[in-house]
């Protein structure tokens, strides 16, 4: 099988709900109709001859808002293109699950944030009740279904009761990630990383998600130490991933805060092959403290977002990483900006960078 090439695609900025701690700043934006097929010859053009297969997350804002979504995935999956969706999951009734169906996605991710009190104090009174709605109505389509959990520190305790919840409504998989924010004080701390860790392996001995289609995923979010699984994430920016925004905008991850470009004015090749950005990311390197770690081979240091946010610092050890006989102080990950390609060099913590 081919190896992955990733397009996260977030064809408009419009959304319903308003989450407490959604990283997008403004919510009008739409890619119009003839941009989203001009974007897709781009993508084309992109993989060629790579040995790759490409694949599409759409999302938004809510994907599903976005007027042209069908005619852009149904264009997609003719192209041969595996296709994505990542939903709220609150616009989801029998017609909409029954609609996407008929794409034959990977897989459709809903998004949930605890059991429902929790869930509505993050992202709105009455959207967990909605996205379950959805997430019920794509089950009865046969629709594979994932759940994404961000966890932040007002929500590390539910992971358990949402897996559960999760088993009775048959999700095939649920998996979560750390928040990245610019309030730090939504941010979990090591403790609370670790029991999370921790209850997620315990979920996947206990098989809370009976049967072998479906389970708890800690493979994203651990990155380092025993997952319980082999599939351990390794950061993908700058690699097999790009993201396009609606405005345009070509980034090497959602969660590192760097435009490298707009297709608007370059294509998606001629603006990853000249971004020096995207070259320092596909470089080597060592995280700082990571040097004599026997998990470097299989985590690459961790999160590269996660740790940016908190320390400005691209190639310093996760931030959360609990090996306490590994790890510096956050302090000294802070570095100095230098040129980029050498040694140290930390990209601008700008919330935007255009190269």
């Amino acid at each position: 099988m081919l190896p992955l090439y990733y397009l996260q695609w977030h064809i408009t900025h419009a959304c319903n709900l308003r989450c407490a701690h959604c990283y997008q700043r403004e919510y009008k934006s739409h890619m119009p109709r003839e941009k989203l097929f001009q974007a897709l010859d781009q993508f084309g053009e992109l993989i060629a001859g790579q040995e790759v297969q490409g694949q599409i997350n759409l999302t938004g804002g809510e994907p599903l808002l976005h007027p042209d979504f069908f005619p852009l995935a149904e264009e997609i999956r003719r192209r041969g293109y595996r296709l994505g969706i990542l939903t709220n999951g609150t616009l989801v009734d029998r017609d909409m699950a029954v609609r996407l169906a008929s794409l034959s996605p990977v897989f459709v991710q809903v998004s949930l944030d605890g059991t429902e009190a929790v869930h509505d104090s993050i992202r709105g009174e009455g959207s967990f009740e909605r996205a379950v709605s959805g997430i019920d109505a794509l089950k009865r389509s046969k629709v594979k279904v994932l759940v994404s959990f961000t966890a932040q520190k007002s929500n590390a305790g539910e992971l358990a009761a949402l897996a559960r919840f999760c088993g009775r409504h048959r999700v095939d998989k649920l998996w979560w990630d750390r928040v990245v924010s610019e309030d730090p004080a939504l941010y979990v701390t090591t403790g609370q990383f670790r029991a999370l860790v921790e209850t997620t392996n315990a979920l996947r001995k206990k098989k809370w998600f009976p049967g072998s289609r479906r389970f708890v995923s800690n493979g994203r979010a651990l990155q380092f130490g025993d997952a319980g699984t082999d599939d351990v994430y390794r950061c993908s920016a700058g690699q097999r991933l790009l993201v396009l925004l609606a405005d345009g905008s070509l980034m090497p991850c959602r969660r590192l805060p760097f435009v490298i470009g707009n297709i608007r004015e370059a294509s998606m090749k001629e603006i990853t092959e000249h971004s020096e950005l995207m070259a320092e990311l596909r470089r080597p390197r060592i995280p700082k403290g990571c040097e004599r770690c026997p998990k470097l081979p299989r985590c690459g240091g961790g999160s590269k977002c996660v740790t940016f946010a908190r320390t400005g610092e691209l190639y310093c050890r996760d931030v959360n990483c609990f090996y306490q006989d590994r790890h510096i102080p956050e302090k000294e990950c802070r570095k100095s900006r230098e040129t980029p390609g050498q040694p140290g060099y930390t990209v601008p913590a700008a919330k935007e960078v255009q190269e």
